[in-house]
């Protein structure tokens, strides 16, 4: 059984997968449920199972709540919302709420504080680097199968598929754990909260 086919499938549409650039958000401040509808129609390709949901209110509302996004003006979201919004989104799979809240809060602060400082322009810059960086992650995919598929070749069992199978997504795991471990040791080292730095330093 072949599973890299598979794969390439699931790359390929996910290289197919049209970038939300800060122009492709509408220029008006939206209510809430043309904001659901929104992240439904841009990034529904990204949902697991058909009936999952992008982001519903609820779970917009506890972001407010939170302090992970800033409240919405008259009951209204902003394109800067929308964008805060989308990283949340791709954050949440992987981040705590805790530590998404310490990562946007440097950015909610530049938005609120600083009126030279554009969030389009950061998160259109993010998007380059991503789309950019895609084919290496392709070939980093391709020698992962690689590596699994030469492992398993070796042993004398008639189950190599189904082995084979599980060390691919053994490793997709750990490399994935281990890149959600340095992102979050990159939190707490350098998006400490306030209360954080105080005790450091008292300590000190």
């Amino acid at each position: 059984m072949d599973y890299s086919k598979y794969i390439k499938k699931i790359i390929k549409d996910l290289e197919t997968t049209d970038y939300v650039y800060s122009k492709d958000i509408p220029n008006i401040s939206l209510y809430m449920d043309q904001v659901t509808t929104f992240m439904e129609d841009n990034l529904g390709r990204m949902k697991r199972k058909e009936h999952d949901n992008i982001l519903t209110k609820t779970m917009i509302n506890n972001y407010s709540k939170n302090h992970i996004l800033p409240p919405p003006i008259k009951k209204k979201y902003t394109p800067d919302h929308m964008m805060m919004l989308i990283f949340i989104y791709y954050f949440k799979h992987v981040l705590s709420i805790t530590d998404i809240q310490k990562l946007l809060s440097p950015i909610i602060h530049k938005i609120e504080s600083d009126d030279q400082f554009s969030l389009d322009t950061f998160y259109d810059t993010l998007l380059n680097i991503q789309k950019d960086e895609f084919d290496d992650f392709k070939e980093h995919i391709d020698n992962t199968i690689h590596i699994a598929r030469n492992k398993i070749e070796g042993l004398d069992t008639e189950d190599k598929d189904i082995l084979e199978l599980f060390s691919i997504i053994h490793l997709l795991t750990l490399q994935a754990a281990a890149q959600k471990h340095i992102a979050e040791k990159l939190i707490d080292q350098f998006f400490k909260k306030p209360s954080e730095k105080a005790k450091e330093k008292n300590k000190s």
